[in-house]
């Protein structure tokens, strides 16, 4: 026997289920204009917060110090959020190693890698290695013991 026919086909919508998740509400084209418009404004507050003076004046120290052999430029955005060109790039190298007290450094904490003096170092109990203050914790006894050693 063959199936009967419809009659309400004519009023018949086919239903789909749609889930509609934050992704999907947030990329829409007004939304991610914000985000646009957002994003340049604080790299422009970034920028303005640099002076250009203290770029050239760095630059210049800069450039007397470091060789020339180094093809790599450092990049700055300007006000208007153009790139500017200004030096050599800097090199974490030139820095002086120096403890927090202002000590000469003898060695790292061995947790932290913090610069240690003579006077700032502890040595852990167990592993016999150098540690800062705060990475040694008072154990048994009143001995020092480092944080990874501690339990």
């Amino acid at each position: 026997m063959a199936k009967r026919t419809n009659p309400f086909i004519e009023d018949f919508i086919p239903q789909s289920k749609v889930h509609v998740g934050m992704k999907q509400f947030n990329n829409n084209e007004d939304r991610l204009k914000k985000v646009y418009e957002k994003t340049l404004l604080l790299l422009f507050k970034g920028a303005k917060k640099c002076p250009a003076q203290d770029i050239t004046s760095e630059e210049n120290a800069l450039s007397a110090t470091q060789d020339k052999q180094d093809k790599l430029k450092q990049l700055f955005i300007g006000k208007d959020g153009t790139l500017l060109h200004s030096g050599n790039m800097v090199d974490n190298k030139l820095s002086v190693k120096q403890c927090s007290c202002g000590g000469g450094v003898e060695s790292q904490c061995a947790y932290c890698d913090m610069n240690l003096c003579g006077g700032c170092q502890h040595v852990c109990v167990r592993c016999e290695r150098a540690h800062c203050l705060c990475c040694t914790m008072i154990g048994l006894e009143g001995s020092e013991v480092c944080v990874s050693c501690y339990s």
